[in-house]
């Protein structure tokens, strides 16, 4: 009953600030809703950009679903490095990530979905000859996706292309053994990603 009753108490504030987010937005849509009518056209696309980034700060928090949980003896980090902001400067697009990290040995993910970049990535993965330029890349192959595998020094770096649209990328540093990158992938649901990411 006590653990019941603290699991309840951590999360009612991560409740409460969505709910109170989301009243914030329907605020600002009614509020840039008014501005419209009134013909306050300025008023009204600010109220409107300032409900479409907290729609996007919801998106966001939703899509981070989709990473994978710390494996048994990792622990897991979101990250806040603000590259999603930095992907609407590079023509829009979706991504995601976390770090990984068990000891000294550190993992990181990211996910990227319709992003003009994915385009020049394609291009390495689709065509061998540009892969066996760099001595250190490799086609690499997880199932039936395929995608690159770039080793150099303690560091191992999966980069796969799923559909075309969707950019795997997981990071590997200092890991004891590099098999543990494809138990990340495994434990992810590339079903849920198509279905959540594909535009």
């Amino acid at each position: 009953m006590k653990k019941l009753l603290l699991a309840g108490l951590i999360t009612l504030p991560m409740l409460m600030s969505t709910a109170l987010m989301a009243d914030e937005i329907e605020d600002q849509i009614q509020a840039g809703l008014k501005a419209y009518q009134d013909k306050d056209y300025k008023i009204a696309v600010d109220e409107l950009k300032f409900a479409m980034a907290q729609l996007e700060k919801l998106a966001q928090n939703d899509n981070k679903k989709l990473l994978p949980p710390a494996l048994d003896g990792w622990s897991m980090q979101d990250d806040d490095s603000g590259a999603q902001a930095a992907m609407s400067m590079l023509g829009g697009g979706t991504t995601i990530g976390a770090n990984y990290t068990r000891g000294n040995e550190n993992i990181h993910i990211q996910i990227i979905a319709n992003s003009p970049m994915i385009a020049m990535v394609g291009m390495m993965i689709n065509n061998p000859m540009m892969a066996a330029a760099d001595e250190n890349t490799k086609p690499y192959r997880y199932k039936r996706i395929k995608g690159i595998k770039q080793t150099e020094g303690t560091s191992t770096e999966i980069t796969l292309l799923l559909v075309g649209q969707i950019m795997i990328k997981i990071d590997g540093e200092n890991l004891k053994d590099t098999a543990v990158l494809e138990q990340y992938l495994d434990a992810m649901d590339m079903k849920a990603l198509k279905e959540a990411l594909l535009s």
